[in-house]
């Protein structure tokens, strides 16, 4: 949602086809007011689509053009890379399935099809929540940790304040810059994959990463 993929999917797929109640349940998820599983309960049901549907909007939905050849390269290099996103499954398993990424491990909120145009939402992962994430990134990163490991976080808007609190290296944009710059988080400006390969590489060369055993 504006990270791996160009644009914030989740929110396009809600403009097509939910009635003007998904913008105001957003509006008050980004006041603080709801939490974002309250926001997906209420733009789920403000939706009509089918599996149809929802397979052409993915199909019009492209990823950052480097961010293949980033998730190669991680892979062929032996580090392990997850899709985190405070989103929903579907879209993001059938963009990467057409990417040839389905390889990619991703932890997303589930989106279930209650009849043939009716969608509501599920939520893993809230056993672990903040109270403000449906999916709370942070709990991913913590569990990912051990004692040698480097925690790299790519991120872009305001679902991904709980992953910072958590990364050792932070790439930011958009939204997420803005939230680093008020709370005092370090943290490197990227545009796309691209950069974010780039630094890598040169964190590798300076020692600044530790460089696993390839797969």
């Amino acid at each position: 949602d504006g990270t791996v993929a160009v644009n914030d999917v989740g929110n396009e797929l809600f403009r097509a086809f939910a009635t003007e109640e998904w913008i105001a349940a957003v509006q008050e998820w980004k006041e603080g007011k709801i939490s974002s599983r309250e926001c997906l309960e209420r733009e789920c049901a403000a939706t009509t689509i089918s599996g149809k549907d929802l397979k052409r909007f993915c199909d019009r939905n492209p990823i950052d053009a480097a961010f293949t050849e980033f998730a190669n390269y991680c892979r062929r290099r032996g580090y392990p890379v997850q899709i985190l996103s405070d989103g929903l499954d579907l879209y993001i398993t059938e963009i990467l399935k057409r990417e040839h990424l389905q390889w990619l491990p991703v932890y997303s909120n589930k989106m279930v099809f209650v009849n043939s145009v009716h969608i509501r939402p599920e939520f893993p992962y809230w056993e672990h929540t903040c109270g403000f994430c449906a999916n709370c990134k942070g709990y991913h990163l913590r569990k990912a940790r051990d004692g040698e490991s480097v925690l790299v976080y790519v991120g872009d808007g305001l679902s991904d304040r709980c992953g910072v609190k958590e990364a050792d290296i932070i790439f930011a944009k958009d939204e997420l810059i803005d939230y680093c710059r008020q709370n005092g988080y370090d943290y490197i400006v990227y545009k796309n994959f691209a950069d974010v390969l780039r630094i890598l590489k040169k964190f590798e060369k300076e020692g600044a990463v530790p460089v696993p055993e390839p797969n």
